[in-house]
């Protein structure tokens, strides 16, 4: 070999090598990607959940059966790969030397979702049975307004009943909630847990209005009017004036309920489910307006094609974004079953 120019290439080849492993050797799953994929992940997720719901309201108002399929799982599997290459040609006279290298880098994301239907045991406590009272204790306990929760969950309190399917409202329960929403926003309502009772606080305090609002209230329930806390328990009756007795709708009920908020195209009048009486303000009875149209909306809170209409809450719609956000998280609060171990369904997503 030529002295210099031999030991110069030979140290460039091994310069270049070196720099290829490195490369090489510092490849790695970028740690902004994680984010971006959870992100990207939770917002398509909330996005067919609500979808989903919306869909299957449609469903039941048109006398449709119902579909509840759960992503029980996501698993995103990341691999990196990189390989190097270097090589030289030497000549031994005055040629120039010949230097080559070569890096290759692979990167590759497999996500696998998971669905299961929701069937048999667990579609009987999460939709046909009650919504736990526990759950909307502790809702109302933390903050959540009267006028809000008990139109969409309470089926009759003390006997007083709310508009339901297949069930006339009584006329007191509207002045109950309205009563009921003026004592907890002024502080004279409270909901606690004292053991394992359930409890409701009623106090009148100074205030000539609260009193008389506390007043009212034990009066359109029936309680005893020298009382101020009132255990929370479930049935129709009590059995005593010192009980408020709850009966909860189911998620079914609860989703029939706000099928009678949507506004329904020509084309299917007469194939529905008919309503014991025309709803004029959803809102005000604690339920969602659901648009329909023959076109896909351009903003929309939630939108579904369903028999060649389109259905949507509008997105500046804030009532009714909000009944049905606090109807999805209500679908939460309602699984109580463990897993029975229904069929599972796995697709890779492309």
């Amino acid at each position: 070999m030529p002295g210099n120019m031999t030991r110069t290439s030979v140290e460039r080849l091994a310069a270049a090598a070196l720099a290829l492993l490195a490369l090489a050797g510092c490849a790695s799953v970028p740690a902004g990607l994680l984010s971006v994929d959870r992100m990207e992940y939770s917002q398509v997720l909330s996005a067919s959940w609500k979808r989903q719901t919306l869909l299957n309201v449609v469903r039941l108002r048109n006398a449709d059966a119902p579909v509840f399929l759960e992503v029980t799982s996501i698993v995103n599997s990341y691999s990196v790969q990189s390989r190097g290459s270097a090589g030289a040609n030497l000549f031994a006279h005055s040629d120039p030397d010949e230097l080559s290298m070569g890096i290759d880098h692979t990167w590759s994301n497999s996500p696998t979702v998971t669905y299961q239907p929701l069937t048999g045991e667990r579609f009987i406590a999460s939709m046909l049975g009650p919504v736990p009272l526990p759950a909307v204790v502790q809702l109302l306990q933390s903050g959540w307004p009267v006028d809000l929760v008990m139109p969409a969950v309470v089926g009759a309190v003390n006997g007083v009943r709310s508009e339901g399917p297949g069930m006339v409202e009584d006329g007191r329960f509207r002045e109950l909630v309205e009563v009921l929403s003026r004592l907890q926003r002024a502080g004279g309502l409270m909901f606690f847990v004292e053991g394992v009772k359930s409890m409701m606080r009623i106090a009148g305090g100074g205030d000539p209005r609260l009193a008389a609002d506390a007043r009212r209230a034990r009066e359109l329930l029936g309680l005893a009017q020298d009382a101020s806390d009132f255990e929370v328990v479930y049935g129709l009756i009590p059995h005593n004036r010192k009980q408020v007795a709850i009966v909860n709708r189911s998620m079914l009920e609860i989703l029939l309920r706000l099928g009678g908020g949507i506004e329904l195209p020509e084309t299917e009048r007469g194939r529905v489910i008919p309503l014991l009486k025309p709803v004029a303000e959803p809102q005000t009875l604690g339920l969602a307006r659901i648009r329909s149209g023959p076109k896909a909306p351009e903003d929309a809170y939630a939108s579904v094609r369903y028999k060649g209409n389109w259905y949507w809450i509008d997105d500046a719609d804030v009532p009714s974004k909000r009944i049905f956000t606090f109807v999805m998280i209500l679908f939460s609060l309602a699984e109580t079953m463990p897993n029975p171990g229904s069929p599972v369904l796995t697709v890779p997503a492309r």
